[in-house]
């Protein structure tokens, strides 16, 4: 992006420029960096906010056990690194009765290609409890729970050895306490 936006500037510094005819008048022509860069920036333009109840499709998708693996992956950002975060997602959720569901609104995000919403995890014969800023990434042409909203529904659903490896990053050990000094006695 940061090329295509410099080859722009360039295009458009020069076209100012322009050759002059010697009477005042310059002429501009239509470089072909230019004519990718404003192509490039036509075809990248952010995509439409999805609705909360295509949100709420996604994450059926990725948890249902019925589903091919092959149309989960497109589910949550590098989801076809991870295959076995499916598995676990779909486990954890017939295991605990735990329903998701995005509620609106769905805000933009921090990119032009993300969004925000809120999605309340329920369990049965409890009040739901909502997770707020929960980030889907538009990627490949499809809406994406992100990676890192992925791994931290799975890490506070499941025990901490079924963890996917994608997602030991976002189980952090737990800190080791310091020692406590004394003070000194006066």
């Amino acid at each position: 992006m940061t090329a295509i936006t410099a080859a722009l500037g360039a295009a458009l510094a020069l076209a100012a420029c322009g050759d002059g005819d010697g009477n005042g008048e310059t002429t501009t022509e239509t470089t072909a960096a230019e004519t990718t860069a404003t192509e490039t920036t036509e075809t990248t333009a952010a995509p439409a906010l999805p609705t909360a109840d295509e949100l709420n499709g996604i994450l059926a998708k990725a948890t249902d056990p019925n589903v091919p693996l092959e149309e989960k992956v497109n589910t949550v950002q590098g989801g076809e690194q991870a295959p076995e975060l499916f598995e676990v997602m779909a486990a954890s959720q017939a295991e605990s009765g735990a329903q998701f569901q995005v509620v609106n609104p769905v805000l933009p995000g921090y990119t032009p290609d993300s969004v925000l919403a809120s999605v309340n995890f329920i369990l049965p014969e409890s009040e739901a409890q909502p997770a707020e800023n929960v980030e889907f990434i538009y990627e490949d042409e499809t809406w994406k729970l992100s990676q890192s909203w992925a791994c931290t529904l799975i890490t506070n659903t499941v025990a901490p050895e079924q963890v996917p490896e994608m997602c030991l990053d976002y189980n952090p050990a737990p800190a080791e306490e310091a020692p406590v000094e004394e003070a000194p006695v006066q």
